[in-house]
């Protein structure tokens, strides 16, 4: 397992327990969730309990379960969320993933290097100035 750790960018609290990410999500609605994610860039399947149902295709704001800051990037696009990581060696990313139930992109920034995860990443890759393969 990835030993990579991820924080919240307001209050900088740590968001990984154990083997997940833990952050709280809020519906259109108001209703509010806690969802666990995985640490590994790329892996998709979340935990969350059977009474927070979600349906493809919805927006949730994604909050930090300590500081419950929306981490909406508003600089960036109105459906990407923020977290940062920082690696086993120390390194540190700007991590950015889609708020949209059912869309799979992830992104791993540094700098100017770019790593995309998913397969709904050619969506949002022009934001930092790569070109998206067709």
């Amino acid at each position: 397992m990835q030993k990579s750790e991820f924080k919240c960018p307001y209050c900088s609290g740590q968001l990984k327990a154990h083997t997940k990410i833990i952050l709280s999500a809020r519906k259109p609605d108001g209703q509010r969730g806690i969802i666990l994610f995985s640490p590994k860039l790329g892996e998709y399947e979340i935990i969350k309990h059977d009474t927070f149902k979600l349906e493809e295709g919805e927006h949730l704001d994604m909050l930090c379960p300590l500081c419950h800051a929306n981490l909406t990037d508003q600089t960036i696009d109105k459906n990407l969320a923020k977290i940062l990581m920082t690696d086993e060696k120390g390194d540190e990313y700007q991590i950015y993933f889609s708020e949209i139930v059912g869309k799979k992109c992830t992104y791993q920034i540094s700098g100017k290097k770019v790593q995309a995860f998913g397969k709904d990443a050619g969506e949002y890759l022009n934001y930092w100035g790569v070109e998206p393969r067709y």
